[in-house]
């Protein structure tokens, strides 16, 4: 007759369930990071995926020639609003627009002769999806008339190209409200 217990069976069921909830936290860590839904890069994911050391080294060779500040200037009616940060899940933040009313977005770069692709789109949705015509004047990157007709988070994302090989590309968060 044997009276010594074994800890081997409640083991096993430990790493079971451990599996089981590391299987479910990567699925909920995932639904923030969805890769067919990403037009970072302006292009289908397959071609970013089969080109992406070359997209890093012309965002490094852009780094290092030029400069472009993510902080928006906001001007409402001719005059600069001062910026506003909320602060969103997972460390991020978004700058504060108007909601409803014309405004203009101004970015720094002190690059000159650039062309640009600008997108203006909701996070997880490509419903709202829309193609800005920005204007490039005295180290500007000019977005005027912009209006958000929805209240929350909102996605400004930027292609900046001088070459093939020097080509920038950034995403600035703002909240309308």
């Amino acid at each position: 007759m044997q009276t010594r217990k074994t800890f081997w069976p409640y083991g096993i069921l430990i790493s079971i369930f451990a599996i089981v909830c590391a299987c479910a936290y990567t699925i909920y860590y995932s639904l923030d990071y969805p890769v067919y839904m990403d037009d970072y890069y302006f292009d289908k994911y397959q071609k970013v995926d089969s080109k992406f050391n070359d997209i890093q080294a012309a965002q490094s060779n852009f780094n290092r020639e030029f400069s472009f500040d993510l902080t928006p200037q906001i001007e409402l009616n001719g005059e600069i609003l001062p910026n506003e940060v909320e602060k969103l899940r997972k460390r991020k933040t978004a700058t504060i627009v108007p909601l409803n009313q014309d405004f203009t977005l101004k970015f720094d770069t002190n690059a000159t002769k650039y062309s640009a692709k600008i997108l203006l789109t909701r996070p997880d949705s490509s419903e709202f999806d829309k193609e800005l015509a920005p204007q490039i004047s005295d180290g500007k990157l000019i977005i005027n008339d912009l209006n958000l007709t929805k209240a929350g988070r909102w996605q400004i994302k930027a292609k900046l190209a001088v070459d093939e090989n020097k080509t920038g590309f950034y995403q600035v968060e703002l909240y309308a409200k």
